[in-house]
């Protein structure tokens, strides 16, 4: 079991498995009842937005179910930190290097370089990020051992 740290940057699939009630939703839920708590404090890359549209919008979900979506994912506490040009760079040249199938996907690569840029950790599922955190010169804290 993995204790959060007082700051710590969400991929999207936090808020996805909480919302959806996925195969993650109880460790997405200890994740979010550590946030209203208040003994962590949640930020996200501002391109998770685009990232879960995105991802609903892809598996046919409604544009008005989208919107009931994204206004749930706002009643959950969390600081958006935003883009600047170095976070697009570093997160192209993340891209370019570990980007395609079952890699890096393209979206990850924002949050991976908001992570970097900001110097928080990365609460994520993702395999590849996980594995390769070293490599992408972050810290990543596997969702999955969250309890």
């Amino acid at each position: 079991m993995t204790s959060l740290p007082k700051n710590v940057l969400l991929d999207a699939d936090v808020f996805i498995s909480y919302l959806i009630g996925d195969g993650l939703f109880k460790h997405s839920l200890r994740v979010i009842e550590s946030i209203v708590a208040g003994t962590v404090t949640a930020y996200v890359s501002s391109e998770i937005y685009d990232d879960i549209v995105s991802m609903l919008r892809s598996n046919g979900v409604p544009v008005s179910k989208v919107i009931e979506f994204i206004n749930a994912a706002s009643k959950i506490p969390h600081k958006p930190l935003p883009l600047n040009p170095k976070i697009v760079a570093q997160a192209l040249r993340y891209y370019a290097e570990h980007g395609g199938p079952r890699k890096l996907h393209y979206f990850d690569s924002y949050h991976v370089a908001t992570a970097k840029h900001y110097n928080l950790p990365l609460l994520t599922s993702d395999k590849y990020i996980i594995t390769h955190s070293n490599e992408l010169e972050i810290q990543a804290i596997d969702l999955r051992t969250i309890k």
